[in-house]
């Protein structure tokens, strides 16, 4: 994931984000929506589209509403947390 400086927010950071081969579209605030599914206690697979896309889009970022599109965001952000997810998992097992 590749991070950079945006907007003065909460998480003010902007990842890149793969939507498909060659196509990658950069998200602000996506660390604290990772972040906040953690914390929550949310397995990957436990999460939904609506809601992934829900919380990408409260962080100020626009999603056209087109079922297309949003199923190509939803798809890209699912595996997002689920590499997040796995790397905190093993990063806890190792403390």
């Amino acid at each position: 994931m590749m991070t950079g400086t945006c907007c003065p927010k909460s998480d003010d950071r902007v990842s890149q984000l793969r939507l498909e081969e060659g196509h990658t579209v950069g998200i602000m605030g996506l660390g604290a929506v990772l972040e906040q599914l953690l914390a929550m206690g949310r397995k990957p697979e436990e999460t939904t589209d609506a809601e992934l896309l829900s919380m990408v889009r409260a962080q100020k970022n626009y999603i056209s509403p087109n079922p297309n599109v949003e199923t190509r965001y939803a798809a890209a952000l699912q595996r997002e947390y689920a590499v997040f997810y796995a790397h905190r998992i093993q990063q806890s097992q190792r403390a």
